[in-house]
């Protein structure tokens, strides 16, 4: 209100003494209206680094909580592969010794690509498709004609995918399927729309009841690293399974 009255009192004071007055009426005019915008800012700015270091901290807690949650759900992904396998390699030793050297080359592989990718959140898909043909390998010499697979997968070295993922994908397949030569079962896996998807035909155990615990355990973790979801689909005869492909472009 000051400022906006000093400017008729200037002319109340007469024309000789304006200028006389004109340089400390307009001094005093412009300190006081730009004192309150240094104020408000000085304010403005203070709130805003307030808040800034209030989200900062929000989301450390929210990272630790993340990570928390995530090592707890990477703990339950155990694949003990070489402990079940084991097994299966003595009895070919037994029977089949030639058999036998095979089937172990390949839990070999397997084991040592395990070993190399355990700590590891992400993987190459490249590395991790040469992987699973590996490991497709062991089942095959387990089940022989009780599946086929087909594997069609251009993959380039900016793609990467959840670690143990496809692992975990293909174990269940074989943990909810009957497989003979009968009921042979056909897999297949290819890209589609930057997913990765793993299908499979149906041939479920009647006695076996599933949780899903195991695909759950898939989408929550890429929840917490990507907050992406995976998606599975169930038609009659047909059971698909698709995850999330992270491209970090070169």
């Amino acid at each position: 209100m000051t400022s906006i009255l000093s400017f008729p009192s200037l002319f109340a004071l007469g024309v000789p003494k304006l200028n006389y007055f004109l340089g400390y009426v307009g001094s005093f005019y412009v300190l006081q209206l730009f004192s309150p915008t240094v104020i408000i800012s000085i304010l403005f700015y203070r709130i805003d680094q307030r808040n800034k270091k209030n989200r900062l901290i929000e989301l450390q807690n929210l990272n630790i909580k993340k990570n928390s949650e995530y090592l707890q759900l990477k703990q339950q992904v155990n694949p003990h592969f070489l402990f079940n396998n084991l097994n299966t390699l003595i009895s070919f030793i037994e029977i089949n010794p030639k058999k036998a050297i095979e089937f172990g080359h390949h839990l070999s592989n397997t084991y040592r690509h395990y070993l190399k990718y355990q700590e590891e959140d992400f993987v190459l898909l490249s590395d991790e498709i040469s992987f699973i043909k590996e490991y497709l390998e062991i089942y095959k010499a387990k089940f022989e004609n009780g599946f086929s697979f087909k594997i069609n997968v251009e993959s380039y070295n900016y793609q990467y995918i959840l670690s143990l993922s496809l692992q975990e994908i293909i174990d269940n397949i074989f943990k909810h399927n009957s497989l003979d030569e009968i009921n042979s079962i056909e897999i297949s896996i290819f890209i589609l729309d930057d997913n990765l998807c793993i299908s499979n035909s149906i041939t479920f155990k009647n006695s076996l009841s599933t949780t899903k615990l195991g695909l759950e355990n898939i989408n929550n973790r890429y929840l917490l690293l990507t907050d992406k979801n995976i998606q599975v689909t169930s038609s009659q005869g047909n059971f698909q399974v698709a995850i999330p492909i992270l491209n970090l472009e070169k």
